[in-house]
């Protein structure tokens, strides 16, 4: 038997079947669900899932090929008797499919109550550090945000496009945006009642609020024991922004090819290497302020995007006046 079939073998005696996930947190990069996810991982009636798996959403075609449904489940062993089991992925809210794929993942596996966390982030800043984040990770070749925000009609008809991106369609910037749309398709998928919409700007004033409001949307103790250790946990989790030191180690280490090993996709060659690719990237990381955005840009791209914004109000009912222009 080949040594990941007999990995897997011996995964299953030990731990039993997996249990399919019930609830699935589904982010914007970027978007503050790093820090949300430790929190969950850390509550003792919640098995969480190994952060971004990326199954659901074929049209982002985020691993080409993509997860195998066994690979996919082979990550909720050890689930246990947990209340409830889930994951977080994040890209999944621009995804048209993800929605359906995981209505009818949860159809076949007979879930009873599926739950769905949404994270949304106020649009101009968060375009602004996704573009830091992927020229970090070298889905993005265009360093000026501007000029990238400016490049987006070449890219839409195929050019001007980096080398590689994950997923394909990452560096178009402003369609990521459509925040009413795309949390319209999960309301339609699964009703409003099993859909929490988190907005950030709530969770950086008050996680430990939002947390406990996670929680009893889950339908879990909102006060259970190392509660305050899992809050006081390292902020690592935290959007800090990175650059590298070598953009040769970045192109080697953020390969598709090297992703997909890091990420659970496809067994490493050699045994090991996959935690040597994960040290050589973490010591190519210099954590470093980002250069603060243009005025002049800020302010067109708040006017552009006003017409989402007020969507998302009317869909929500909900006042976003700190993300309008002013």
């Amino acid at each position: 038997m080949p040594l990941p079939s007999l990995l897997s073998a011996m995964r299953r005696l030990r731990h039993g079947a997996p249990r399919p996930p019930d609830t699935f947190f589904i982010g914007h990069p970027r978007s503050g669900s790093g820090l949300l996810d430790s929190y969950l991982s850390g509550h003792p009636d919640l098995f969480m899932a190994r952060k971004e798996l990326h199954y659901f959403g074929a049209d982002l075609r985020y691993h080409d090929p993509p997860r195998s449904l066994e690979n996919y489940l082979e990550h909720f062993h050890g689930a246990g008797t947990a209340t409830r089991v889930g994951e977080a992925s994040t890209w999944m809210l621009i995804s048209e499919r993800a929605a359906g794929e995981v209505k009818a993942f949860c159809a076949a596996n007979n879930t009873a109550e599926p739950r769905i966390l949404l994270m949304l982030r106020e649009p101009t800043s968060w375009l602004h550090s996704l573009h830091s984040h992927l020229v970090f990770t070298g889905d993005e070749d265009i360093v000026d945000f501007q000029e990238a925000l400016d490049a987006e009609p070449d890219r839409a008809e195929g050019r001007r496009l980096p080398p590689y991106s994950i997923p394909a369609n990452a560096t178009a910037y402003r369609a990521h945006t459509r925040y009413a749309a795309q949390v319209q398709r999960w309301f339609e998928a699964f009703g409003r009642d099993r859909v929490m919409v988190l907005i950030n700007d709530d969770f950086r004033d008050d996680s430990a609020q939002v947390f406990d409001a996670v929680l009893r949307f889950l339908g879990l103790n909102v006060d259970f024991a190392g509660k305050d250790e899992v809050l006081a946990a390292s902020q690592r989790s935290r959007n800090s922004n990175r650059t590298v030191r070598s953009a040769a180690i970045r192109r080697f280490v953020n390969q598709p090819s090297q992703r997909r090993v890091l990420e659970g996709v496809d067994p490493a060659p050699i045994p090991g290497v996959g935690l040597a690719i994960r040290a050589l990237r973490r010591g190519n990381i210099i954590y470093a302020d980002r250069a603060p955005m243009d005025p002049a840009v800020k302010a067109r791209l708040q006017r552009t995007l006003l017409p989402e914004i007020e969507a998302l109000e009317a869909l929500l009912d909900r006042d976003l006046s700190p993300w309008k222009p002013r």
